[in-house]
C-alpha cells in the first residue's frame, strides 16, 4: 500500500495551527479551529470536559478503538502578579526554557478575551545599565518579566487594561517555512504531528481507505503541564502518542527522520505496542526507525497509562532541535509522521 501524503495540506494546516494561540489551558480560539479543520475534511469533531477534541473514523473491526494523540496545548506562562512598576510576573507552563525568550514577542490574553502585546525581557535588560546583564544572572522565573507594550507606569496602569494574575502569555511562534523544506518556529511540539494527523485524516478521504479497527484521534489541551492524556474513552485498548522526537549526542537521526520512543523518564512503553509501531514504520519506509531512551522527557501516551486507565502506550515522532525553544525540523519527518500512522492504523 502507498501512504501518500499531501504535502502542500500539510504546511498549510500547520502554519494555521501555528498561527492559532493555545497556550497551556486556554482552548477558546484552537477549539473553534480545530472544529473547523475536521469539518472541512467531511468528520465531525467532539469534545470531553476537559476539551480534548475528538475524531472517530469507523474501521473494519468495530469491536476495537485504538487512538492516536497529538497535543494541542504549547508552553506558556501564567501571570502571577502584576509589579509595582506595571510589568508581570509569570509563572511557567510546561517547560519553558527561559534562555530561548529572552526578547521574544508575545501577548497577554486577559480573563476577558482581550489580547495586550508585550514581550519578555529580563529584568536586568541592558549591558549598559547592569554589569551582569551579559552573565552571572540567572534567565529564570524569579529574572524576567513580562513588558506590556502601552503606556504603563504602575500597576494600576496594567490593571486598567484588564491584566491580573491568572491572564496567560502566548509566545509569537516566529514561523519560518524554507523552500528547501525545513521548518523553524516555536511550537513545532506538537503542531507539527496534529497537522500530520489531519493529513492522516485526509488521506483516508482522499483514497477511501479504512482502518483495521476503529480508530479515535485526540487533541488534548494540557500535556505540557502532564495530564493530557489523563482521562480516556472507556473503549480505548492502545494510545499512541504523536509528538516530538529528539535530536542530540545519544539520539541519532536528523530533521528529516522520525523515531519511536521506547522509554521515557517514567521508564518504558508497552512492548509489544512498541514494536507494532517499529514494524509499522518498516513498512513504510523498508526500513525500522530509531528507537530512543527518553530520559527526560514524557508524553500524554505515558500520562494516560499513569492515571489508571486500562491501555497499552506508544510514541513516535518527528525529530526536533532545539525543543521548547524556536524549535527546527523539516516537512520530511512531518510526512514521515504521517505516513507511519497510516502504516500502524492499517494494521493494529
Amino acid at each position: 500500500m502507498e501512504f501518500t501524503v499531501d504535502k502542500d495540506y500539510l504546511l498549510e494546516t500547520f502554519a494555521r495551527l501555528i498561527g492559532c494561540d493555545s497556550p497551556v489551558g486556554y482552548y477558546r480560539e484552537m477549539e473553534p479551529l480545530m472544529t473547523s479543520l475536521v469539518a472541512e475534511l467531511g468528520h465531525h469533531a467532539f469534545r470531553d470536559r476537559k476539551h480534548t477534541v475528538y475524531v472517530r473514523v469507523p474501521g473494519r473491526d468495530r469491536s476495537r478503538t485504538v487512538c492516536l494523540g497529538a497535543h494541542l496545548d504549547t508552553i506558556a506562562l501564567a501571570v502571577c502578579s502584576v509589579e509595582e512598576d506595571g510589568t508581570l510576573r509569570g509563572r511557567h507552563l510546561g517547560g519553558v526554557n527561559f534562555s530561548s525568550l529572552e526578547g521574544a514577542s508575545c501577548r497577554v490574553i486577559c480573563r476577558d478575551g482581550t489580547k495586550i502585546d508585550a514581550v519578555v525581557e529580563f529584568d536586568h535588560h541592558s549591558p549598559h545599565v547592569w554589569a551582569d546583564a551579559k552573565k552571572g544572572r540567572e534567565r529564570d522565573e524569579e529574572n524576567m518579566r513580562i513588558h506590556l507594550l502601552e503606556d504603563v507606569a504602575c500597576a494600576a496602569d496594567a490593571r486598567a487594561l484588564g491584566v491580573t494574575p491568572g491572564a496567560v502569555v502566548a509566545f509569537e511562534p516566529e514561523l519560518e517555512i524554507h523552500d528547501n523544506g525545513f521548518v523553524l518556529s516555536r511550537f513545532v511540539d506538537d503542531k507539527a504531528c496534529v497537522a500530520s494527523l489531519l493529513g492522516l485524516l485526509k488521506w483516508f478521504g482522499d483514497t477511501g481507505s479504512t482502518p483495521s479497527c476503529d480508530i479515535l484521534l485526540a487533541f488534548p489541551f494540557y500535556e505540557e503541564v502532564g495530564w493530557g492524556g489523563a482521562y480516556l474513552p472507556d473503549d480505548i485498548e492502545a494510545y499512541v502518542a504523536l509528538d516530538i522526537a529528539l535530536m542530540g549526542p545519544e539520539y541519532p537521526g536528523t530533521e528529516h527522520d522520525v523515531a519511536v520512543i521506547a522509554d521515557d523518564y517514567h521508564g518504558p512503553y508497552d512492548w509489544d505496542l512498541t514494536n507494532a509501531v517499529v514494524e509499522a514504520g518498516r513498512r513504510a519506509f523498508g526500513t525500522a526507525p530509531e528507537l530512543q531512551n527518553a530520559k527526560l522527557y514524557s508524553t500524554d501516551a505515558m500520562g494516560a497509562f499513569l492515571t489508571a486507565n486500562d491501555v497499552a502506550a506508544s510514541a513516535f515522532g518527528p525529530l526536533t532541535r532545539n525543543t521548547h525553544g524556536r524549535e527546527l525540523t523539516h516537512v520530511d519527518a512531518m510526512v514521515k509522521v504521517q505516513q507511519l500512522a497510516a502504516s500502524f492504523v492499517m494494521h493494529c
